[in-house]
């Protein structure tokens, strides 16, 4: 939605007197997200510019803080849940920003959970992030979610996207049932190291947050916490796999001089591209997205990587 229909929206379902209880602004937290929250609360407020904002008392803002960029529970509490409940200062609303809502831990998320669900008469909260799959699903089911036009598309970070990049130029997949087979057991490895690297980060997270809380996070929410953010993951690895074939098929449209999004792959974009037509590497990228909602209903990521890789065209 670009971002003066979402600015219009809100002030449509205010105007109204039904808006949400908060909204999940998706897109760049230091740009557009960041931008319709300021919009909205400027006009609420009565605030001048983004620097009233800053110091306006009935405008809450809450940001990760430390190194682990992590919203702890005590800092929940203190900027957003008990500085909501005051009376407002100017007897109007009263707004609240939670910038990089994504960086919420489980007990922070539990701890805000109650005031999303019951908010003061005339707070809006907006929750602004650029990974909203980490996000717990009690908070996301209870907030009317906006994506903008500068949400930022992702891929995967090294070395995964080498791993998968590679995996996929290798010049062997166009053989038979082994081959193909062989190139989903390269696929299905990545999204296995996947995993162990988002049980590290969380186990890490947990902890940071344990320490500065001085509370135990449950099983169950350290599950739903690894369960979120390794979505997140796997969304970035079918990003990955199609911009490969966006490249492939770019080339087979314009030519070897055709902008890519994997540059460093050039070379064996171009060659992938000379054994197949314009309307087949298309077809690839179609691919990718089925692979994606099979990932999305839960279905057994390895049935559905071979699946993928024996539909692809490749020679």
């Amino acid at each position: 939605m670009e971002l003066d229909a979402a600015e219009q929206l809100i002030e449509k379902a205010i105007a109204a007197g039904r808006p949400a209880h908060g909204y999940l602004v998706v897109g760049n937290v230091r740009g557009q997200a960041l931008a319709l929250a300021e919009r909205v609360a400027a006009k609420l407020l009565g605030a001048r510019n983004a620097e009233q904002l800053k110091v306006h008392p009935d405008c809450h803002w809450l940001h990760p803080e430390k190194k682990s960029r992590i919203i702890s529970v005590a800092a929940m509490h203190e900027k957003m849940v008990d500085a909501v409940a005051t009376t407002a200062y100017a007897g109007g609303w009263k707004v609240g920003v939670i910038a990089g809502a994504d960086c919420l831990n489980p007990q922070s998320a539990n701890a805000f959970l109650k005031t999303l669900e019951e908010p003061p008469k005339k707070t809006l909260f907006f929750l602004l992030a650029d990974s909203p799959d980490q996000l717990l699903p009690t908070i996301v089911s209870r907030c009317q979610r906006i994506d903008l036009p500068d949400a930022r598309r992702r891929g995967l970070a090294e070395p995964y996207r080498s791993c998968v990049l590679r995996a996929l130029a290798d010049p062997a997949n166009a053989g038979g049932a082994l081959e193909r087979a062989a190139l989903a057991g390269r696929l299905a490895a990545v999204l296995e190291a996947l995993k162990d690297e988002v049980e590290k980060l969380v186990k890490a997270d947990v902890e940071a947050s344990e320490t500065d809380a001085g509370a135990e996070v449950s099983k169950d929410e350290t599950e739903a916490l690894v369960s979120s953010r390794y979505r997140a993951f796997r969304a970035d690895f079918c990003l990955t796999l199609e911009n490969w074939f966006r490249d492939v098929a770019a080339t087979c449209a314009a030519g070897p001089d055709a902008p890519l999004l994997h540059p460093d792959f050039a070379e064996q974009v171009r060659a992938r591209a000379a054994k197949i037509g314009r309307a087949l590497a298309f077809r690839n990228v179609e691919f990718v997205a089925e692979l994606a909602r099979s990932f999305n209903r839960n279905l057994p990521e390895a049935a559905a990587l071979g699946f993928f890789a024996d539909r692809l065209a490749i020679k």
